[in-house]
C-alpha cells in the first residue's frame, strides 16, 4: 500500500512557500518516510473558501483517502483538513495529521477569516478519522498569542500531542525543522 503525505499551505501560501519545498526534499531523502509527498496548490490562496479548499482536498485526495494517508495542514490549511476529516464516511480513519499554526481562535480576525472561525466543526468525527494527531505551535505566533488556550483546545477536542515550539513563530521559514522532527519521530514506527 502506498504511503502518501499530503500537505495543506496556509492563507496566501503555495507548494513553493514556506517551508514545503525543502520538506519535500527533505522527506524524499533515503530512506523516504513516505512513498509520495506534495504540497496542494489551492483555488483563491488570498481568499480561500471552505467549500473551495475542502472540495479540492477531497478531489486531490479523495472523498476517501487510503488509510495510510497522513494529511499536513499549515494554519488554514489545519482548518481545511479538519472539515475535510469531519466528512469522511464513519468508520474510516487515515494514519494521522500534523497540524502546524493551527489554530480555533484568532486574537484579530479579518471579514475573509470569520466563516473560517464561526462554522461549526464536529469535533467527535475528526477525532475518530484519526490514528494520531500530532499539533506543532509556537510560543509567539503573531495569530493566536494564547498558545496556552490553543493547547488545551487541540489536546481536549482532538486528543492531540502538542509540541510547543519555543520562538517558532508562524512557522513560515524556508526551513522548519520541528515540523520535519514530528514527521520523523511520530511517523517513522508504523513504516
Amino acid at each position: 500500500m502506498t504511503r502518501s503525505l499530503v500537505m495543506v499551505p496556509r492563507w496566501a501560501g503555495s507548494p513553493d512557500t514556506d517551508f514545503h519545498p525543502w520538506l519535500t526534499a527533505k522527506l524524499r531523502t533515503p530512506p523516504p518516510l513516505f512513498d509520495d509527498v506534495r504540497t496542494l496548490a489551492m483555488p483563491t490562496p488570498g481568499a480561500p473558501t471552505i467549500d473551495g479548499w475542502v472540495s479540492t482536498l477531497a478531489a486531490e485526495v479523495g472523498p476517501v483517502p487510503a488509510p495510510s494517508t497522513v494529511l499536513l495542514g499549515h494554519s488554514v490549511g489545519c482548518q481545511a483538513v479538519m472539515r475535510y476529516l469531519s466528512a469522511l464516511p464513519p468508520g474510516h480513519t487515515v494514519e494521522g495529521a500534523v497540524f502546524v499554526a493551527g489554530w480555533f481562535e484568532v486574537d484579530t480576525p479579518w471579514d475573509t477569516l470569520r466563516p473560517w472561525l464561526d462554522t461549526p466543526m464536529d469535533f467527535e468525527r475528526i477525532r475518530a478519522a484519526l490514528r494520531r494527531c500530532v499539533v506543532v505551535l509556537s510560543d509567539s505566533d503573531p495569530f493566536t498569542s494564547d498558545f496556552r488556550r490553543n493547547t488545551r483546545l487541540f489536546e481536549e477536542r482532538l486528543g492531540a500531542e502538542v509540541r510547543l515550539i519555543p520562538g517558532g513563530r508562524h512557522f513560515n521559514n524556508p526551513q522548519e525543522p520541528a515540523v520535519l522532527a514530528a514527521l520523523q519521530e511520530c511517523f517513522s514506527a508504523s513504516r
